[in-house]
């Protein structure tokens, strides 16, 4: 009876060191389960602060959204555009169109003038021509003439200035002063000497005037 009594005695003794350790055991996975919550949230935060932000600018030109969204689609869609920007479009349109236009016009103009300076300059080129032309011919006049008055000159200056006198009488007064400015001095003295006096003298005032005048003959 006292052995039962102390192996009872015994075992209440180890029920309170049984129960401690079962205490310290059981706290011991609380603290493990605890500190792996705690790791747990600690992770989360740190896994977050590692995942980089997305850049608001890149957003909104990858991601485009409301009308932009729509006009980036097909800037070429007019049902897309407000009524300002149809608006312009249109008054760059009709602009374009009026610069062509005036672009034409101003072509037709300097192909018109670019004829027109060709046609001048043709007929400067043959004024040219004529001018040379009728110069040639009034040389070649002027020679001839030069060349009858001389041999005219010389028959009237071996005549007798008595017959030579009776012809001046009747000459037209331009081809008496050409006929006279030509002849010797001594020779014109002595026709004009037997000469009409108012042939004489009519021819003597027309050689006076005419000797007057700046470029005359004689």
């Amino acid at each position: 009876m006292n052995t039962i009594a102390n192996q009872f005695l015994d075992r209440i003794r180890l029920l309170p060191v049984l129960m401690l350790a079962i205490a310290l055991l059981f706290g011991l996975k609380i603290d493990g389960v605890w500190d792996g919550v705690t790791e747990f949230r600690a992770g989360v935060p740190a896994a977050k602060a590692e995942t980089p932000a997305a850049d608001p600018v890149e957003e909104a030109v990858t991601q485009p959204s409301g009308k932009d969204a729509v006009k980036s689609s097909d800037p070429n869609d007019i049902s897309t555009m407000s009524e300002s920007e149809v608006a312009l479009l249109q008054k760059l349109s009709d602009r374009r169109e009026e610069l062509e236009r005036q672009s034409r016009t101003l072509e037709t103009r300097e192909t018109l003038l670019t004829a027109a300076e060709k046609r001048v300059e043709e007929r400067i080129t043959r004024l040219k021509e004529i001018e040379a032309s009728v110069s040639a011919l009034i040389e070649r006049f002027d020679k001839q003439e030069e060349e009858r008055l001389t041999k005219l000159v010389q028959v009237y200056e071996s005549m007798k200035p008595k017959s030579a006198a009776a012809i001046f009488n009747q000459l037209d007064m331009e081809v008496l002063l050409a006929v006279a400015n030509r002849m010797a001095e001594s020779k014109m003295a002595e026709v004009l000497s037997k000469m009409n006096a108012d042939a004489a003298k009519r021819l003597t005032m027309e050689m006076a005037q005419q000797r007057k005048l700046p470029g005359s003959a004689g």
